[in-house]
């Protein structure tokens, strides 16, 4: 977990810099005052906890977002290493996850979804999930992989073709990447548990903003963070969802 809130800090810096097309590069400095933030007030979590949520340059309040970041990352980082322990799998779905928070912090402020991001996660994932499935000797893995690439991906661009002012490219491109990494542990059961989490977790969601927010039918939700919701659930717990499901049918 550690080494999660340690990457969830950095997570916050490729958030707030990539959207804004700066580079991830150089020192950390105040979006408000400019000032350089040095690195004991840069440790994950704590630092928000030192300064008492504000800068200590110009007193201004630091979002909550950055603590909140930095201790999401951390879990993930930990539930990979419970659900793999210490494995190729763990690192590379641990890296995923990064990738998920990372976007998903873009998309509910910008509603993006950078190509700048997805491109190589979707070629590096591959190649590691193929260098992992050839040295634990399961090449039918990679089958599943393309499978559930397929089924997301796919069913994703089917709809922004018939729809597309109801789905963005972006969310298809993440849902390739996203059908890949759930496929690789199970095709197509838990590729369509993710979808539908996705599905459900976003109508729920989106008819509270219609009810108690305000909004209307044309309010747009970014639905990124729904996508990444329901494949995280899917690929921690998807298969006793599954196994209960059908053990009740």
């Amino acid at each position: 977990m550690i080494l999660g809130f340690i990457f969830g800090s950095f997570a916050t810096v490729a958030a707030y810099r990539i959207p804004r097309k700066e580079s991830l590069g150089g020192r950390s400095k105040c979006p408000e005052c400019g000032r350089m933030i040095p690195a004991w007030e840069n440790i994950p979590v704590f630092g928000y906890l030192f300064l008492r949520g504000k800068c200590h340059g110009c007193g201004k309040r630091i979002s909550i977002r950055y603590p909140l970041i930095e201790l999401g990352t951390g879990l993930l980082f930990g539930l990979a290493a419970w659900k793999f322990g210490f494995t190729p799998e763990a690192f590379l779905y641990a890296a995923l996850f990064w990738t998920l928070v990372v976007l998903s912090v873009i998309d509910l402020e910008h509603q993006l979804l950078p190509n700048r991001i997805i491109y190589p996660a979707f070629v590096v994932g591959w190649v590691g999930l193929i260098a992992a499935a050839l040295a634990d000797g399961e090449p039918h893995r990679l089958f599943t992989a393309a499978m559930g690439a397929l089924i997301f991906g796919g069913f994703f661009f089917v709809v922004a073709f018939i729809v597309p002012a109801g789905m963005g490219m972006g969310d298809v491109k993440l849902g390739f990447v996203l059908g890949t990494f759930v496929g690789y542990l199970g095709a197509p059961g838990l590729v369509l548990l993710a979808m539908f989490l996705a599905f459900l977790t976003g109508g729920l969601i989106g008819i509270f903003t219609l009810l108690f927010r305000g909004g209307d039918r044309k309010t747009m939700l970014p639905f990124g963070p729904f996508l990444a919701l329901g494949s995280v659930v899917a690929i921690f717990w998807g298969q006793r969802i599954l196994d209960a499901y059908l053990g009740s049918v």
